[in-house]
């Protein structure tokens, strides 16, 4: 270092030195993230996001990010297959502290799929392209297991292969049939209550005898434009929401003590 410098005393101090400590939840806000109007309940989650800074708005930050919930709470009911479905939901408009969303994707989790395997049967498999009424392309995965028919010695029930074949053509068609005459709500309430599941295994046993057809997957492949009007009407009454009110904080209770003393506060 040279002679008669000081790195402690310069023009304009240390730097760093002054700089202030932010809390970072200051600079966020709730929201309340709505499902569509198929699912019982409207409102099933919270999430955080920055405020407005500059150009950089809530609603460029909130748009696209999904959102996991289980179909038992969304629909607050617990059948069969229910608690074992995962939906995701992608957030396309914001309205006040509401998050819009649409259907992202469904799926089955590990531990049901796994739960159907047998020995002695067929799995059969098949994976659908469909395109719904409102422009909506989805994906769809099937599975199906062969079962053992009435009075049936052998111990196994595999299937031929044309009949394969014969199960994955009519269930491709029905599948496309069904979801090309409905919107996209519809499909989602079509797939998640096993309405459909249902009707192509009663389509399929008269080929040869089926048990647990499932569509344990689904997922939105290309979907169109966003209209954020046509959004908004689909979702008819959107619920209010309470994070843009004011929070009313309790009050300290002063609570004696059980033994005598001094008092001590919660």
């Amino acid at each position: 270092m040279a002679i008669g410098k000081n790195k402690r005393v310069s023009k304009g101090g240390k730097r760093g030195s002054k700089k202030k400590t932010v809390e970072p939840m200051a600079r966020k806000e709730w929201f309340d993230v709505v499902a569509p109007r198929n699912f019982k309940v409207r409102q099933f989650a919270k999430t955080l996001c920055n405020k407005t800074i500059g150009i950089r708005t809530v609603a460029d930050n909130m748009k696209g990010r999904v959102y996991e919930g289980n179909l038992a709470d969304l629909d607050a009911s617990n059948t069969k297959d229910q608690p074992f479905k995962k939906i995701k939901l992608q957030v396309g408009e914001v309205v006040g502290r509401n998050l819009l969303t649409t259907f992202h994707s469904m799926s089955m989790t590990a531990d049901r799929i796994r739960s159907l395997f047998r020995k002695w049967c067929t799995m059969i498999e098949s994976v659908v392209d469909a395109t719904t009424k409102d422009g909506y392309s989805v994906r769809l995965f099937v599975m199906a297991f062969t079962a053992r028919q009435k009075n049936q010695l052998s111990k196994n029930c595999y299937a031929a292969g044309k009949l394969e074949k014969w199960v994955r053509l009519r269930i491709t068609r029905m599948i496309r049939k069904r979801i090309g005459s409905v919107t996209l709500n519809r499909a989602v309430s079509l797939l998640s209550h096993d309405i459909l599941a249902t009707a192509l295994q009663e389509r399929c046993n008269p080929i040869i005898p089926l048990r647990d057809l499932k569509i344990y997957k689904v997922k939105v492949v290309r979907s169109p434009k966003l209209d954020s009007q046509k959004l908004i009407e689909s979702h008819q009454k959107i619920p209010d929401s309470n994070e843009d009110k004011p929070r009313i904080v309790e009050t300290a209770v002063v609570v004696a003590p059980a033994g005598g003393g001094a008092a001590a506060t919660e």
